[in-house]
């Protein structure tokens, strides 16, 4: 029977061909378990870290214990100060469509004092391999070497004058969702530069967030500055209901015709953009989304969606004609806690030509990266996933299936958010999935424990991935074991 397995997995690698990496597991996490507090917004990550919050769950970083009775975190008005410096790593040997490896070493760097918060994650070593299938570092070298040196840098400075204000700058990650995904902005894409303003009163938090984000330019080897602009309004309504209404802006820093710099009218904290964006004659790149979740049976299990829209008209929508711009995507989302069993289930789609725009210095994306989902637009996606913890150690079953439209080299079918919506090939009758359709399945399981003291996780992970369709059919295993700082990860994404 051994030979038997060993000839099938051979056979699987050999009939795989090089497509791009598998999606390794990440982890997912229900709201912290301490007593309501209508100030606080989960589904806005990071936290607001200003309370000592104190409950167990060795999966997730919102707690952790230094030594007897000190903690990380700790309040503004309290008088002791805590820190702490951990070794951090993100290091793996994986094979997939090949073997692959990354190598770092670096630190890990919390404080609070005062009213002051800090915590700064620097690594720094050898890459083989730089896809989604890996943490994206803050500034990658822009080159075409498969392999290359790296240093990743992530610091988030935070300050909390009172109750009601808290700021923060600094470059990092943000997410907006209780998805496993996030199709508005997810932590997959690299950190970036930011400044944050976050006011919470009454049951509301209005936030911030101005992002300096990259555009690749491959032909002269230069990054060129594009900007993101978002505010939103999120209200929790009672214990278990929240409702957010978001609305953000990208506009590059040079177009064609000059070099506009940073646009100052987009700094104004109480303008919409849209019509901002029609008296400043630009054709910068507008979102609007709306995101919602509930909570109930004792807050162990929660539902929710996200709605982003990029552009649409009513009326196109009513007649179904399936215009190439009414450009919108949907999540719909349930996860929970039986005992100490979680699990998650989730559906995504978004529409042919969403999150792209004339020029890639107007998507939404960094870096060579979609700012949400990996997969950018043009497709549906089903998740599945359940967590089991053991006495020492934990286990995560994945599952995941999605249907995919490609674009070829000339025309874009809306799949390849850096590709221009002009080539569009037709006005009516764009469907998800439309172009070059691709299927894949893929299963996974991942066995991880958790050296605490250091907080870094210990993990291997194997599965297979099945892809069919116009690119053709393919079968491509996964083995994957690594190590990797638990710390600064605020959420399941690694």
């Amino acid at each position: 029977m051994r030979h038997i397995i060993y000839i099938a997995f051979l056979f699987c690698c050999f009939q795989s061909f090089a497509q791009g990496g598998i999606d390794r597991i990440r982890h997912f996490n229900l709201k912290p378990e301490f007593p309501f507090n209508r100030s606080l917004h989960h589904s806005i990550q990071p936290l607001i870290r200003t309370q000592p919050f104190i409950f167990r769950d060795d999966t997730t970083d919102m707690i952790i214990e230094i030594g007897k009775d000190k903690q990380l975190f700790s309040n503004p008005s309290r008088t002791s100060r805590s820190f702490v410096i951990l070794p951090a790593s993100d290091s793996y040997f994986q094979y997939d469509t090949a073997i692959s490896y990354r190598a770092s070493v670096g630190f890990n760097f919390e404080k609070t004092w005062g009213k002051w918060y800090n915590r700064t994650l620097l690594t720094s070593g050898w890459s083989l391999r730089e896809d989604y299938t890996q943490t994206h570092i803050a500034f990658s070298p822009l080159q075409d070497r498969s392999s290359f040196w790296f240093t990743d840098i992530r610091t988030r400075f935070g300050y909390t004058p009172g109750e009601m204000l808290h700021i923060s700058a600094g470059i990092d990650n943000q997410f907006f969702g209780e998805g496993y995904r996030s199709l508005i902005q997810g932590d997959q894409v690299a950190p970036n530069p930011f400044v944050q303003f976050r006011v919470n009163f009454w049951n509301l938090e209005y936030g911030l967030l101005y992002q300096f984000l990259h555009d690749n330019n491959y032909a002269n080897k230069t990054r060129d500055w594009k900007y993101n602009t978002t505010h939103y309004l999120s209200m929790n309504i009672g214990s278990n209901f929240n409702i957010m209404l978001l609305e953000s802006v990208i506009f590059q820093s040079k177009d064609s015709t000059y070099k506009r710099g940073y646009e100052v009218e987009y700094l104004n904290p109480f303008v919409f953009f849209r019509p901002q964006e029609y008296s400043l004659g630009s054709t910068d790149n507008v979102l609007l989304a709306l995101q919602s979740s509930y909570s109930f049976y004792g807050k162990k299990h929660c539902v929710y969606f996200q709605l982003p829209l990029d552009e649409f008209v009513l009326k196109e929508i009513t007649k179904r004609s399936k215009w190439w711009a009414n450009k919108y995507g949907l999540q719909l989302g349930i996860k929970g806690q039986f005992r100490s069993w979680s699990y998650q289930l989730e559906g995504n789609l978004v529409r042919p030509y969403t999150f792209s725009h004339i020029s890639s210095g107007q998507n939404n994306a960094s870096l060579g990266l979609p700012l949400g989902h990996y997969l950018g637009g043009n497709f549906a996606e089903l998740i599945a996933t359940a967590r089991i913890p053991f006495k020492n150690f934990q286990l995560t079953l994945f599952s995941s299936f999605y249907l995919k439209g490609y674009d070829d080299s000339a025309i874009s079918y809306g799949g390849d958010i850096y590709k221009s919506y002009t080539s569009h090939p037709k006005e009516y009758g764009n469907t998800i999935g439309q172009g070059i359709t691709q299927r894949t399945l893929s299963l996974q399981a991942n066995a991880s424990t958790t050296l605490n003291k250091l907080q870094l996780e210990l993990y291997l992970q194997a599965g297979l991935q099945y892809s069919w369709g116009e690119m053709g059919t393919n079968t491509t295993p996964l083995v994957c074991a690594g190590i990797r700082s638990g710390l600064f990860n605020e959420r399941k994404i690694r």
